[in-house]
């Protein structure tokens, strides 16, 4: 049995006697992530109680491991370090278990002690039906984590055989800027409200400890004090906890635990002027405070037969903040400060969970290429054509700029026209290289890894969404409708059909996307090419996005840019609420069916009506919109096929409860073997999201 630790856990721990009962707490509760057929890493943070939190030094403890609940019988007993150069957190891996098995662990510090549940994955030649759940975006101040209640609360009622094994955690876990602790209550009328944690204490995260930094008006972390600021904060929820106590975690970051919107070590708060926010300090701070604070196992993580794996754990090395070079031929920039902020840590992996699973975990924030368009086109001369700078962006613009010098054929134009013809820009980016999502390692290990596995599914821990989801344009002789997202993979569609074709020529069948960020419900069909003439586009593999936990919702988003002044739109996003309706997420009905329908139940409010004014070209892919929701998604995973969920919960405004939030909704999809284009339509069960009756 080796149990080794992290930094400064594997220090030896002294006998001593045990301090009084009461002397030590576990503000941040336990968790466990990444298990493997013989191993776990466990994970806790120390405090003590009669004194503030940066005013103690090295304290012992033990981790204790059981088969049972009791602990009558200890499997191990280790002793501990935690020290103040990891924030008082430590991390042991457990090796030397037994397969698709459930553990007890706790940790013991004097008299003081605190535990949880933890299971290890199948062996990889297991023909048996794994199940997990996949959560993203986790806002502190803008809701309740009342979906990981939920989560609990719903896998209590569900049969044995389909109780959930792990959790795919897809990034959000905190966020880098602090808001106010209000919350837009849509539901409500807009009627802004402060939420109360159960202790009745205002839910809002206090002030940074150096104060943040600020930059266009947002105050955001700046150090890694200020990062584990953070964690404490959001850990600290009895919702989280509990989830993470229960089971164990695999989890990636998206852009939140460094900064919105990143790329590289790039922040994105100044969208007005071409202006470089370089923050190398901060990237190596926040992958600092993730490595500390999230239980994963990067280095020596294993992965695929015949693929190396290049996951590596947190070791910086000095960075100044320091303005970029050009990117390379592949968009990176070696710059030496960016290159070796990027290269601190290295989080993606693969887990293989029986005959039937092999989960993919990807990096999408740390070698992807600078967005397509440059924001401060969008907020310019420009800016009355444009929604926003990453958001509802023109198609043929964003397809230009991403291809870069690969653009037609390789001789890329000098402009990009859109709107008819009505506005033409110059092409920014006709000498760059294509963009990338992955970067060029990451991708070729990528390629590999879904080639080289034989498990019947490769589940894609995707961070951003897949599918292209095309807002309809009208009234332009030339194809300008816009993406949804140029943060997603809309706005890297060269790499995206680069990796799709792959999947398609190699015959890499049952690959499913797990997907969040959106703070939306999705499902559909990804296609080998979306810029396809639609006969030609072929199905390669099937999308699930689920919502967020707690973050504002996609809607609420899109429905207050078309508040007035702004409100020459609205009636695309939202039918305003009436005595007997409160809200229409006519949105819903933009991305599903078109422009046409959208704005004919606008003008009649009948759905009939609309509905014959559908165009089956917007998104035929797309088989499912819930853009006004919180939860979570669950699925089971056989030899045969895929059973999954997207589970919509009552918006987490209100007190939370050991009952959950409830369930609004619950969408159902199956997905055959060997048949993406067979993937189900949506069952629903509850109150059904419009348009759907």
């Amino acid at each position: 049995m080796g149990v080794p630790g992290c930094g400064d856990n594997l220090i030896p721990a002294e006998v001593t006697e045990p301090e009084a009962k009461g002397t030590y707490s576990f503000p941040q509760g336990v968790a466990s992530g990444d298990p493997q057929a013989a191993s776990v890493v466990l994970w806790t943070r120390i405090a003590l109680i009669r004194a503030p939190a940066d005013s103690f030094g090295a304290v012992p403890l033990r981790v204790q491991v059981s088969g049972d609940a009791t602990f009558t019988t200890l499997i191990v007993d280790e002793p501990l370090v935690a020290t103040e150069g990891t924030d008082h957190t430590v991390r042991v891996l457990v090796t030397g278990l037994a397969a698709a098995t459930n553990y007890w662990y706790r940790f013991v510090a004097g008299q003081d002690t605190l535990g949880g549940r933890t299971r290890t994955a199948p062996e990889a030649t297991a023909d048996v039906q794994v199940n997990l759940a996949w959560v993203s975006c986790q806002d502190y101040s803008a809701g309740h984590y009342g979906a990981y209640r939920q989560l609990l609360v719903d896998d209590d009622a569900r049969a044995e055989a389909d109780k959930i094994h792990a959790i795919v955690h897809l990034g959000d876990m905190i966020y880098e800027t602090k808001a106010d602790g209000f919350q837009t209550a849509i539901d409500e009328g807009f009627k802004d409200i402060m939420l109360t944690n159960r202790d009745g204490k205002p839910r809002a995260v206090a002030a940074f400890p150096s104060k943040g930094g600020t930059r266009a008006g947002i105050n955001f972390a700046a150090t890694v004090e200020d990062y584990r600021h953070l964690y404490r904060t959001f850990l600290s929820d009895p919702d989280l906890q509990a989830a993470r106590a229960r089971w164990p975690f695999v989890s990636v970051w998206d852009d939140h635990e460094f900064t919105d919107d990143c790329w590289q070590s790039q922040a994105n708060f100044d969208t007005t002027k071409a202006v470089e926010e370089t923050d190398q300090s901060r990237r190596i701070a926040a992958s600092q405070a993730w490595f500390e604070y999230v239980p994963v196992l990067l280095t020596g993580a294993g992965g695929v037969k015949g693929v190396a794996s290049e996951a590596r754990d947190f070791s910086p090395d000095k960075v100044v903040d320091a303005p970029f070079t050009a990117p390379n031929a592949d968009n990176f920039v070696d710059e030496p400060n960016n290159a070796a902020a990027v290269g601190a840590i290295t989080i993606y992996r693969s887990l293989r969970f029986g005959k039937h699973v092999e989960l993919v975990m990807t990096d999408e924030r740390s070698y992807r290429s600078d967005h397509a368009v440059p924001e401060d086109l969008t907020v310019g001369p420009l800016a009355a054509v444009f929604f926003a700078p990453r958001n509802a962006l023109p198609l043929p613009l964003v397809n230009t700029f991403d291809q870069g010098k690969t653009a037609n054929g390789g001789t890329p134009p000098d402009t990009v026209s859109f709107l008819g013809g009505a506005v033409v820009v110059p092409n920014l980016r006709k000498l760059s290289p294509a963009g990338t999502m992955l970067g060029k390692q990451q991708k070729a290990w990528w390629k590999a890894t879904m080639k080289g596995s034989d498990a019947t599914w490769k589940l894609w821990g995707n961070e951003v969404t897949l599918m292209r989801v095309k807002i309809q344009q009208l009234g332009a002789t030339d194809v300008s409708d816009r993406i949804l997202s140029g943060d997603a993979w809309d706005g890297y569609a060269t790499e995206r059909n680069e990796l799709m074709t792959y999947l398609k020529d190699e015959k890499i069948k049952n690959v499913v996307v797990l997907s969040g960020d959106i703070h939306a419900g999705f499902a559909g069909k990804v296609m080998d090419n979306f810029d396809a003439a639609l006969v030609d586009q072929v199905p390669v593999a099937c999308e699930l996005v689920a919502p967020g936990i707690s973050s504002n919702s996609l809607f609420s988003f899109f429905e207050a840019a078309t508040r007035p002044p702004r409100d020459q739109l609205r009636g695309l996003i939202t039918v305003d609420p009436s005595p007997t309706v409160k809200f229409v997420e006519n949105f819903n009905l933009l991305l599903l069916h078109g422009t046409n329908a959208a704005g004919t139940y606008a003008a009649v409010k009948d759905l009939p009506t609309a509905l014959r004014a559908a165009d089956a070209t917007v998104n035929p892919h797309l088989t499912y919109a819930d853009t006004n929701s919180q939860g979570y998604g669950y699925l089971k995973v056989t030899a045969s096929g895929v059973a999954a969920q997207i589970v919509t919960i009552n918006r987490p405004v209100k007190a939370p409860t050991n009952a959950g939030p409830g369930i609004l909704r619950t969408a159902s999809f199956t997905i055959p073997k060997d048949n993406p284009g067979g993937m189900s339509n949506a069952d629903v069960t509850g109150t059904k999201p419009f348009p759907l009756t």
